[in-house]
């Protein structure tokens, strides 16, 4: 049988091809994440270099540096499927930081709630109409500008490749 993407074989192969990710505030929480092997943390300056790196599995290290709280634990690789036995080992690595008394989860969210209203309310002033048909008018004449377009198409993932099927020509 071959080995496949979701075999324990493949979690303990070279990560180089997965993209280091960075997440802020995943999922409405109140930290950020780096993911990636411990050579594209290193590289990012992320990790302080007298770091102790966790050796066994499931364990972590903790450190702090001013108001924020840093955690270093082995995490599971993306489209990895599986137990945690097939990645525990592995070089793919979770640096989380978080603010030292800052905001809990409940009230992060009441703050944001607050800012969402606070934006509808402005939204629904005369100024907030005023500054959304600006914005419209901006982005229709940049819609229009065939110059900015061809730029576009030039800046890598900004515009998602045409799918489908080429229109067939005519027969006369």
């Amino acid at each position: 049988m071959a080995e496949t993407e979701h075999s324990a074989a493949a979690a303990q192969e070279p990560q180089a091809e997965r993209e280091l990710m960075v997440s802020l505030r995943p999922h409405g929480l109140g930290f950020w994440e780096f993911e990636g092997t411990r050579a594209q943390l290193e590289a990012e300056g992320v990790i302080p270099a007298a770091t102790e790196w966790p050796a066994t599995g499931a364990a972590r290290e903790e450190w702090k540096a001013g108001r924020l709280r840093f955690s270093l634990r082995r995490a599971r690789p993306p489209g990895l499927k599986g137990p945690m036995r097939l990645w525990v080992n592995g070089d793919w690595w979770a640096l989380r930081c978080e603010l030292i008394g800052g905001p809990s989860h409940h009230e992060q969210r009441v703050i944001d709630a607050r800012r969402a209203l606070e934006r509808e309310a402005f939204l629904a002033s005369a100024a907030g109409q005023r500054a959304w048909n600006e914005q419209y008018r901006r982005r229709c004449a940049a819609e229009r500008d065939s110059a900015f377009q061809v730029f576009k198409t030039r800046v890598p993932g900004l515009v998602a490749p045409k799918r489908g099927r080429k229109a067939k020509t005519a027969q006369p």
